[in-house]
């Protein structure tokens, strides 16, 4: 009776010991554990050794143990034909997706001027967001149609240290992108500041802001963010490599005397059962810190294939699953390790050890959602306190144009009507395209005090001049100048040794004009001109009229009212045929200054306070 009644009592021990040896064995035994493996592959130029070599090996690895992986290739990669047609050859768990990091034959083939002078990895060289917004639009498309060519659809996948929210709604909307992976939360390493996302844990990001989870599911974006290099949840947390190199890589551990063992232990911290879902990145990046670390690299392969109920999922595959079980953000997620705790939600993430506490504002984009940022230090790093997003800014120009449209028409007067619209459009587009937007007054023309009231007193000025303005040849040919400037816009002038060249800029590197050597000799040129030299042409920079208002304002209108009226006085006594071939031209260049005006990107940004 005894010993029945020792075994009652030591058998519930017994069994808490053996699961607690099994969950020591296996590390993690819950559900929706998710492994997503990434391997970036940059161009071969930038590997140590330059064969094939380390993505067969590296693949082999991934084989072996059976993990589905996601293989984000560069540019330089999509169009090297040995690595493509080896990463056809991979089976059918890997997804290849794409790397975005600009390369100067990416820009070459996109028709975008690099950076010259720059190194690779500077961010206003490598990231889309070193580029102005058309600009980043040809890049995308250039990427994803070579993608296509070579695979024969378009990746779900994405990845880069930065991707700018403009870019990515872009690739969400135009290409059905789900999933997209930037590095995690580092101050100051590589000259790349990027601070306040949700720790290391997977969200939707907002509309306006990459880094910030979304509030609500009209303010997302369709597609999940992971992280790359996930940090330590205590160590990690400071400025430069000696803090950041406490994450799951094993460049970054290896290099503060780490091993498998701390791994295992973060590993263990992110796949906490405590969350509805766990999520954990690891990859190397191919040919760079994969020929040095491949050892290490199969020591975390075996680890993790020892975790049970882990699933091994590809990028896209984790984001459809994570869509699958969330509709939205979840209302709080957890993450410890013992020394200190992470609280994250959709209004913010706070740590009380470390002092850390950032609160998020959806509506709050950075400047480069709209500008091209040309510095030499990525600082991506979100406020304690966000600010306001403004509100204050109202088109009241839309009112005051409808209201004198109508006045046109009743007052029988719906061609000078349609000449002034013609007008405003061509001579003041920039002005009025400027608006407020995610917290930032936007600025295709110059920067304006008042813009809401400036926009409105403008189609007042404007109507009001057309109102009383005769003949009717005169008030058709002043909206017409302003084609003139489509031409202007594109001249270009250079000299190279020794010979002049003069014409207009087809696209960014292609010229088309005259070619004047000595003695007398002229011929006809239609090339690319190399980036630095096509960057280097002398033009006429309209960038100058908008950085003064006075300028925009009074001065370049009128020097159009002055062309209309010469122009008017030198066709007026032409004959039908004369006055309708000159307006027909005028009115083809005019039809190519407002695709221009309509193209243009947005030249600078000021807060909306």
């Amino acid at each position: 009776m005894r010993i029945i009644w020792s075994f009652l009592v030591l058998a519930p021990i017994f069994l808490l010991i053996a699961s607690g040896l099994k969950a020591q064995e296996g590390s993690i035994d819950c559900n929706n554990r998710f492994l997503t493996l990434v391997n970036p592959v940059r161009g071969r130029d930038k590997w140590s050794d330059k064969t094939i070599s380390p993505l067969i090996n590296q693949y082999s690895l991934v084989k072996e143990v059976g993990f589905a992986a996601t293989w984000l290739l560069q540019y330089d990669a999509l169009i090297d034909p040995e690595i493509a047609s080896t990463t056809k050859g991979f089976d059918p768990n890997q997804e290849i997706g794409l790397f975005l990091e600009v390369s100067p034959d990416l820009a070459k083939d996109a028709r975008v001027i690099y950076p010259g002078f720059s190194a690779w990895a500077s961010p206003k060289a490598v990231f889309l967001s070193g580029y102005r917004e058309s600009e980043r639009r040809k890049l995308l498309n250039t990427l994803f149609g070579q993608f296509k060519d070579t695979f024969g659809y378009y990746p779900k996948s994405i990845g880069a240290w930065w991707i700018d929210s403009y870019s990515l709604n872009y690739l969400s909307q135009k290409y059905g992108v789900n999933s997209a992976m930037i590095v995690a939360d580092q101050k100051t390493t590589d000259n790349y500041g990027v601070w306040g996302q949700w720790w290391g844990i997977p969200y939707y990001p907002s509309k306006a802001n990459v880094l910030t989870p979304a509030s609500s599911k009209e303010s997302q974006m369709d597609l999940v963010v992971i992280q790359w290099a996930q940090r330590d949840l205590s160590k990690a947390y400071g400025e430069g490599p000696a803090y950041s190199n406490y994450s799951l890589q094993a460049n970054d551990y290896i290099s503060l005397g780490k091993n498998t063992d701390y791994f295992n232990g973060l590993i263990k911290n992110y796949l906490d059962c405590g969350n509805e879902i766990g999520q954990v990145t690891v990859g190397l990046e191919t040919g760079i810190e994969g020929a040095s670390y491949l050892t290490e690299y199969e020591n975390q392969l075996i680890a993790l294939s020892k975790i049970q109920d882990l699933m091994f999922v590809t990028m896209s595959d984790f984001a459809q699953s994570y869509m699958n079980y969330y509709s939205q953000n979840p209302e709080e997620v957890s993450l410890s390790d013992g020394d200190s705790e992470w609280l994250l939600t959709p209004q913010k993430r706070m740590n009380q050890k470390l002092g850390d506490e950032i609160f998020y504002n959806p509506q709050i984009s950075f400047s480069d959602y709209f500008v091209a940022d040309t510095s030499n230090f990525l600082d991506r790093r979100l406020e304690s306190n966000p600010r306001s997003p403004g509100g204050r800014y109202f088109p009241y120009y839309l009112l005051a144009w409808g209201a004198l449209s109508i006045l046109f028409i009743l007052k029988k007067k719906v061609l000078n009507s349609i000449l002034a619209t013609l007008f405003l459009v061509a001579g003041f587009g920039l002005i009025l395209r400027s608006s407020e937007q995610f917290g930032w007054i936007v600025y295709f023309g110059p920067v304006l005090q008042n813009l809401a009231l400036a926009q409105a007193l403008i189609v007042l000025v404007v109507f009001a001049g057309f109102y009383f303005l005769r003949p009717r040849l005169l008030a058709s040919i002043l909206p017409l100048t302003f084609g003139l400037d489509a031409l202007l816009v594109r001249l270009r002038y250079t000299e190279i040794s020794s010979s002049r060249y003069f014409g207009l800029a087809w696209d960014a590197l292609r010229f088309v004009g005259l070619k004047f050597q000595e003695p007398f000799r002229i011929a006809f040129v239609n090339q690319d001109f190399p980036n630095e030299v096509a960057s280097s042409l002398l033009k006429l920079n309209f960038d100058k009229v908008w950085e003064n208002p006075y300028m925009s304002l009074f001065i370049y209108p009128a020097i159009h009212l002055a062309v209309g009226l010469v122009i008017y006085k030198l066709i007026k006594k032409s004959s039908f045929k004369t006055k309708l071939i000159i307006l027909s031209f005028l009115a083809l260049l005019f039809a190519l200054h407002l695709s221009w005006v309509l193209a243009y990107d947005p030249r600078v940004t000021t807060y909306a306070l």
